[in-house]
């Protein structure tokens, strides 16, 4: 599953810088001129979300509306110069007014992946459990038990480890486990990631060897066979 964004543009310069940050974080993004062209290419169930320069001719209410009745799981992000009451009640889920700061946008595509990867996953398939190895995550009652042993985890570790357990092998940088176990908005250094961790780790190795693979300058994955440097 790639998470794929369009971005509403006639300028150039900005499309090209708004793809190179967006580069940086994973995503990637496409150039469409018109809102029209935008939902012509939403048959694309990788199309997530679409960022929409409101000086962009045709940029308005309506063409906002057409767009969420097109397809409802579709996220709407705004670059207006002044901010415009009338598009934010037209399905706008992220208004941004000059100057805009990416880092707001890039927090709500993260958060806004998150959810996919949540509702692509088969963490439903076997009554909300999530497994690896010997470790097992009731999602219903938030109970982890590992080789036959309750582990007792606070709610923000909880989530962390949810979030390692729903593609256990694949590594996730600490401003990712940062969008899935903390509210939005918050600000949180990538060292209170590396503590809570370790607090995970802790629980862990007092039910088995230790699972959580450190990667160096990338972030954590569970492994069988890892050496950790907590």
């Amino acid at each position: 599953m790639e998470f794929r964004i369009l971005v509403c543009a006639q300028d150039a310069q900005m499309f090209l810088l708004l793809r190179h940050v967006l580069a940086m974080e994973g995503f990637t993004a496409f150039c469409v001129d018109n809102l029209k062209e935008a939902e012509d290419r939403l048959d694309d169930p990788d199309v997530r979300a679409v960022i929409v320069d409101c000086s962009t001719p045709g940029a308005d209410a309506a063409s906002l509306l057409s767009l969420k009745a097109a397809r409802s799981d579709l996220s709407i992000a705004l670059f207006c110069n002044r901010l415009n009451p009338q598009l934010d009640k037209a399905g706008a889920d992220l208004v941004l007014g000059h100057p805009f700061d990416p880092a707001h946008l890039i927090r709500f595509l993260r958060r806004l992946r998150l959810d996919v990867l949540i509702e692509k996953s088969d963490i439903r398939a076997e009554v909300n459990v999530l497994r690896f190895a010997d470790l097992e995550m009731n999602i219903a009652t938030a109970k982890v038990r590992r080789n036959g042993h309750d582990l007792v985890l606070t709610a923000l570790e909880f989530r962390l480890l949810q979030y390692l357990l729903i593609s256990p092998k694949a590594v996730r940088s600490r401003e990712e486990l940062i969008v899935a176990a903390w509210p939005a908005g918050m600000d949180v250094e990538p060292r209170t990631v590396d503590i809570h961790v370790g607090h995970i780790r802790r629980a862990l190795k007092r039910a088995g060897s230790d699972l959580i693979r450190t990667v160096r300058a990338r972030g954590y994955a569970l492994d069988l066979e890892c050496e950790a440097s907590d």
